[in-house]
């Protein structure tokens, strides 16, 4: 079933990206944004996601890719010109597509729960030189990272970065059902949103939460501690009863 799914993927990809704006001034334009487009994807799978490495690769096997991808040059495109081609990119744009590329493969699944996580972007500075954070959100189910969202370079700043970008996330993704995440994002004004959206969530306690974390062991305890106490001792004296009942049919001793 996996193998299929993914066979599809792969086929629908350039169809679904098709209608992909071209940033670039058409006067300046000298490859297809098309075959751009390919080859970027193209090395991703590879996986290579540095550009100069891309086109040395793309220069390697140049006679293979040259008439697929629709280059029209002997030389591919240089790492500058992909890489202001996709800096000019709508990001917008390009989520709406990346979506409607993925919801057909999510259409069997009966249950889906993402994880989000923030993590540092060495590569990504800000205008400070200060590594960028993106918090990614992560599909279990397909393992992929299925959007991204900039934060800056405060990891407090996460809960309301992801509080401001639910709307999107489910108008992108409405068959999210569950979200997972650390204790940073255990904040009232974050889990109401999630409430008003109708979609669940399990993030993690910490000591540093204190109250929250006694009032949870409180609850838990109550109701999955006390009472399987009280109800393994009603069958441990049924079971005695019965016991006892045996031996004395038999004309044996209880002790």
């Amino acid at each position: 079933m996996h193998s299929a799914r993914n066979a599809y993927a792969l086929t629908v990809l350039p169809e679904i990206f098709h209608d992909l704006t071209d940033p670039r001034d058409p006067r300046g334009v000298r490859h297809p944004f098309a075959a751009l487009r390919s080859l970027v994807f193209l090395g991703m799978l590879a996986p290579i996601i540095d550009m100069a490495v891309l086109v040395r690769w793309a220069e390697t096997h140049g006679n293979t890719l040259k008439e697929p991808l629709g280059l029209d040059r002997d030389a591919p495109p240089s790492a500058t010109c992909i890489s202001r081609t996709l800096a000019g990119l709508s990001l917008q744009e390009f989520r709406q597509h990346f979506a409607a590329w993925l919801l057909p493969l999510l259409e069997d699944e009966e249950f889906l729960a993402a994880a989000v996580d923030g993590k540092t972007c060495c590569q990504g500075l800000d205008k400070d030189g200060k590594p960028e954070i993106l918090i990614n959100v992560f599909l279990h189910e397909l393992k992929l990272a299925i959007t991204q969202f900039p934060v800056g370079t405060s990891k407090s700043n996460e809960p309301g970065c992801l509080k401001q970008n639910l709307n999107e996330l489910f108008s992108l993704f409405p068959v999210l059902q569950l979200l997972t995440g650390d204790a940073i994002y255990l904040q009232r004004p974050l889990l109401e949103v999630l409430r008003e959206h109708g979609v669940d969530y399990l993030m993690q306690v910490k000591d540093n939460q204190p109250d929250t974390k006694e009032a949870l062991e409180a609850c838990f305890a109550e109701e999955h501690l006390d009472t399987p106490v009280k109800t393994t001792e009603k069958k441990r004296r049924k079971n005695h009863t019965q016991v006892v009942v045996e031996h004395q049919r038999r004309g044996v001793s209880a002790g």
